[in-house]
């Protein structure tokens, strides 16, 4: 294993389940921005920078702030 992947396949794929767990448990959902192509794209783009450093944590956190919303 390389990196510090959890598993041998489908770290992407936990993550996004484990983003909309953790979200819709606190009172709050995702609503893609009119620039995002959908959502899932979107989040695919922001688990990639992050994994690959292209990302830093200020940006994250915006990129949250701007498509996050209560239920």
């Amino acid at each position: 294993m390389s990196g510090n992947h959890g598993f041998v396949d489908g770290n992407k794929r936990t993550t996004i389940i484990l983003i909309h767990l953790f979200l819709s448990k606190s009172g709050y959902q995702l609503k893609p921005l009119l620039t995002d192509r959908s959502l899932d794209a979107a989040m695919e783009e922001l688990i990639l920078g992050a994994v690959c450093h292209e990302l830093g944590f200020k940006q994250i956190v915006r990129w949250f702030e701007e498509r996050l919303s209560r239920i």
